[in-house]
């Protein structure tokens, strides 16, 4: 069994996948990537992962109710759009709740669906608090939870402090984090619904008090390539923008942060453009195909995806390719089922992991163990030497069987013989 396992061991260490795509040939030329007016800004690719473009990427940066994004993917995560969420009397409290708002008063009742409206569209701070408070029951909980969510991303300088985005000291990320926060996001499709809504119409009993929600990304008015995200402003933040592409089949996400004015959106526009324009992607696996094979006890099995895995490139220069390694198997591996999950499969970025891909087995294989088979031996032994005492026992059993009719017969003649001697005194 240890020959098995380092046979496996060795032929995953074989199966290290390094992308063999050609690159798209060099010319003399090379498009440059737009100016961004903002201090930081960032975008990827939504299918690969990959980065396509990063000033100051790393840079610590407030996000304004960029931070809504986060919240708005826990409430959708954690909660139940049909949930009634009662808003407390935290929206009194200026300090927490300012700004844009819908003018929520305590004891006033919407579905979290509708504040989930009201806070990614109209971009409410009190609705991002009541929101928070429905989902763990008080703030500093719901933060906790954001931050533990960031950490599971594989988050390293992101911060937050309150679920609105509102100015407070050490709520801070990056453009890099965030567009992985946004990433993240946009895999889920109510999410995705809830950003491309251009307007929505909340009911409420009180009167003078917003009831349509309309988006503030003004992007999403003008392209319809532009599938959403979110906007952000504070006077330590200043403008902030993260939007969200999709165009033949291709999806990015740019985010621009601490831009000075209006220009974010143009900026925008061209940072998207760029995305699509000056990168393709090719696609290296697809859902089912096999990532190599292992071999257990002389017998081979595929290891498969269930997603699929492209690889972004440069049109007019090769881009940096990505690591994709395969993870050895550890411990012992006897039977074997059918989509049972052998490995997984990670994509890696220079220091970023990008995606963690399971692999799963495309058949099954029973084999024995030497214990397996010491046991049928054992359980063979005690069959054999059961069914030979029963078969002794039944053997003995005919012969006293013989033996008690040989006797009977005896005393039958005995009994005989008596009688007749008897009667023959008597004569």
């Amino acid at each position: 069994m240890k020959r098995i396992i380092a046979l496996i061991t060795l032929l995953l260490y074989f199966f290290i996948f390094v992308p063999t795509l050609s690159a798209a040939p060099e010319t003399n030329q090379e498009t440059a990537p737009p100016e961004i007016s903002g201090e930081a800004a960032y975008l990827i690719d939504v299918q690969s992962g990959q980065t396509l473009y990063s000033k100051n990427g790393d840079q610590l940066m407030a996000p304004a109710s960029t931070t809504k994004i986060m919240t708005g993917l826990l409430g959708i995560e954690l909660g139940n759009p049909e949930d009634i969420v009662t808003a407390s009397e935290t929206m009194l409290d200026y300090n927490t709740v300012y700004g844009t708002r819908i003018y929520l008063e305590p004891g006033e009742q919407l579905s979290l669906e509708d504040m989930l409206y009201a806070l990614l569209l109209n971009s409410a701070n009190d609705a991002a608090v009541a929101i928070a408070e429905h989902i763990s029951g008080n703030m500093p909980d719901f933060v906790s939870l954001m931050n533990q969510r960031a950490a599971d991303l594989g988050l390293k300088h992101t911060t937050f402090k309150n679920p609105s985005g509102l100015n407070e000291e050490g709520h801070l990320t990056t453009a890099h984090d965030l567009a992985r926060i946004a990433q993240a996001a946009y895999a889920n499709p109510k999410f995705r619904e809830y950003i491309k809504t251009k307007s929505h119409v909340i009911p409420r009993e009180k009167e003078n008090v917003p009831i349509e929600m309309i988006n503030e990304n003004k992007l999403l008015w003008r392209d319809d390539g532009i599938t959403g995200m979110k906007t952000g402003y504070t006077s330590v933040a200043k403008n902030c923008l993260v939007a969200s592409a999709s165009r033949d089949g291709r999806d990015v996400i740019g985010v621009i942060l601490k831009s000075p004015g209006r220009e974010i959106y143009t900026d925008m526009q061209a940072l998207l453009d760029y995305g699509f324009e000056q990168f393709e992607n090719t696609l290296y696996k697809g859902i089912g195909d096999s990532l190599g094979q292992i071999e257990i006890q002389g017998q081979q099995i595929n290891l498969l995806t269930d997603q699929a895995l492209w690889i972004t490139q440069k049109r007019d220069k090769a881009l940096a390719q990505p690591r994709i390694n395969v993870l050895p198997i550890r411990g012992e591996l006897t039977d074997v089922a059918a989509g049972q999950v052998l490995t997984h499969l990670e994509v890696w970025e220079e220091e970023e992991r990008l995606r963690v891909v399971p692999l799963a087995a495309d058949r099954s294989i029973i084999t024995e163990t030497p214990v397996e088979k010491k046991s049928y031996a054992l359980f063979t032994g005690l069959g054999l030497m059961v069914s030979g005492v029963v078969l002794y026992g039944a053997v003995q059993q005919r012969k006293h069987a013989e033996r008690r009719r040989e006797r009977a017969q005896q005393r039958k003649e005995r009994n005989g013989q008596k009688i007749h001697y008897s009667r023959y005194q008597r004569r």
